[in-house]
């Protein structure tokens, strides 16, 4: 038990939970760009295939009046607002904690259509992280104006910057999700792909461009649909909707691999040996961790290379492993790996 209390609760001063805040927001601001204005799409269209999700539709309920078209009209203009305040630490901790609810609102309203941004999951559920996690005030304007009106102190700004050493648990919280949505990635392989997946034929389809033969206009996704299907199942006569699978956009470098069916089998056993080996970040020592949390960006790099899918958000999540303070204030004394808080300070 006292093991278990170290490792979520020691305090620590060798990671910096403020400045990764920074990192996180402005990864977030820059997608926004692209992400925002994207939604004008969805709100021309019909309610034929709307399946909102379960939390969307309870959050719903506790705002009598409101309907799924003001999720997007509304959500909207709060995230070009908070995403700044929360990126330069404007009201810290409340602009994170709003940023949060409204990034989950609009993502969900976004795959209400059926479509998942999958690279959206894990920095959605990082901001509702941050928002409660200790020592996320460091290197905003909050502390900026509280060392100001504490300068009389003669404390160094840079020190007042950073803050006091904080608890560690957001640190590993954060890679403990990473390690779960690695591992379920990886069983899936397993379950569902099975040979298909270890001899690289299915990464070969996608890598050929097959996913990418665009099926309903502009889609990034399409449906499959059978003549046999029952007549409830049915969606235009003689047709029945059966599944639904993912499109990419296969890019010359990955479709030149997919002219080798060795190299797909090689790099389908790349992806899932790191997908189920990504949990023993925990256990490694530390050069072995920052060489599993590098393979790991390299990795969803090498996605977007191939297959043109911006995985950056997942990228970014791992720079919570650094020690930004010691970076900012203290330069060549950094990346502490993550024993370090089982040591307290």
């Amino acid at each position: 038990m006292n093991a278990w209390n170290r490792f979520w609760f020691a305090t620590t001063g060798r990671h910096s939970i403020g400045f990764f805040r920074v990192l996180l927001c402005a990864w977030l601001c820059a997608d926004y760009l692209d992400f925002l204005p994207g939604l004008d799409s969805l709100l021309g269209r019909g309610g034929t295939f709307l399946a909102p999700s379960a939390g969307l539709r309870a959050a719903l309920r506790l705002i009598p009046g409101t309907d799924l078209r003001d999720v997007g009209e509304i959500g909207r203009a709060l995230a070009w607002v908070l995403a700044p305040l929360a990126l330069f630490g404007v009201g810290t901790r409340f602009s994170l904690l709003l940023l949060a609810v409204v990034n989950f609102a609009l993502r969900a309203w976004h795959s209400s259509w059926v479509y998942v941004g999958h690279a959206s999951i894990l920095p959605s559920l990082a901001l509702f992280i941050l928002a409660f996690a200790p020592g996320v005030r460091a290197w905003s304007v909050d502390a900026l104006l509280e060392a100001w009106r504490d300068r009389r102190r003669g404390r160094p700004l840079l020190e007042a910057l950073a803050g006091p050493p904080a608890a560690v648990w957001p640190v590993h919280l954060l890679l403990a999700c990473a390690a779960v949505l690695y591992a379920s990635a990886g069983v899936a392989k397993l379950r569902w792909g099975g040979r298909d997946w270890i001899t690289g034929r299915t990464l070969q389809w996608y890598l050929e461009g097959n996913a990418g033969q665009k099926r309903l206009g502009d889609s990034t996704q399409f449906f499959s649909a059978r003549r046999d299907a029952p007549p409830e199942a049915r969606f235009r006569d003689p047709w029945g909707l059966d599944k639904i699978a993912n499109s990419t956009m296969s890019t010359p470098a990955g479709r030149a691999i997919a002219t080798s069916l060795p190299l797909c089998a090689a790099a389908s056993w790349g992806a899932l040996l790191l997908e189920l080996a990504f949990p023993l970040v925990f256990f490694l020592r530390r050069p072995a961790q920052y060489a599993l949390l590098a393979s790991a960006a390299l990795f969803h790099a090498g996605i977007g290379a191939l297959m043109g899918i911006d995985f950056g958000g997942w990228a970014v999540l791992y720079l919570v492993a650094v020690d930004w303070n010691a970076l900012l204030t203290r330069p060549g004394a950094f990346l502490p790996g993550l024993h370090s808080a089982r040591a307290g300070s």
